[in-house]
């Protein structure tokens, strides 16, 4: 049986909280409590249980934003139910990241586990906020607004990235926070949440001009 009614705004329909979420990514939050667990069990069946629920929440998550990018360029609609648009959503990102992890996996070979070394995947990687001298700058504002439409979104990104970011956690201690299997897959990772978190902010100052 459906547990839409046992949360805050269950009275609204699928139609109806879409036209609230192009008002306030707040609304997302809705979604991510009345799709998820059916999402994330229907994700399961399909992998064979092969990921963990990290790797499957971080599925969810990225079609919760395919979402909430869709319904922001004002030209959406909804044919179906959210369930089976994010259930649909979620089998190709799965697929995607299924052919993702098998690549991740051969880079235990490639790149050092040290953060100095040169090889290491981390030099690859620009830390955005590190970038950003004036605080009062657009690109900072956008960014933080991209944070909050993430965690609004649902998922272990916003956490991730405020753990690395504003706590100065190491990738050894995000490893063991997150169930990562490596140090690897970890800044593979935080990687992704950050190209993520990138896309979000660039569309936000672009809704700004």
């Amino acid at each position: 049986m459906s547990k839409i009614t046992t949360t805050k705004f269950g009275h609204l329909t699928d139609k109806e909280l879409v036209i609230l979420i192009q008002q306030n990514q707040d609304y997302l939050g809705e979604v991510y409590k009345r799709c998820k667990q059916y999402s994330i069990s229907f994700m399961r069946k399909k992998s064979n249980s092969s990921m963990n629920d990290y790797e499957l929440d971080d599925v969810f998550h990225d079609a919760i934003l395919v979402l909430y990018e869709k319904i922001i360029k004002g030209n959406f609609e909804l044919t179906a139910s959210l369930q089976i648009y994010l259930n649909s959503v979620c089998y190709y990102q799965l697929l995607n990241k299924i052919n993702a992890n098998k690549k991740d996996a051969s880079y235990d070979d490639n790149f050092s586990k040290d953060d100095d070394s040169p090889m290491s995947y981390n030099t690859s990687i620009t830390d955005t906020l590190d970038d950003i001298e004036n605080p009062k700058e657009s690109q900072f504002t956008a960014i933080e607004k991209a944070l909050e439409i993430m965690k609004s979104a649902g998922g272990h990104c916003y956490e991730l990235l405020t753990l690395f970011w504003y706590h100065k956690k190491s990738m050894t201690e995000l490893t063991a926070i997150f169930g990562y299997t490596n140090d690897v897959n970890t800044r593979v990772q935080k990687s992704k949440c950050q190209k993520r978190l990138e896309k979000v902010a660039f569309n936000e100052m672009n809704n700004q001009q």
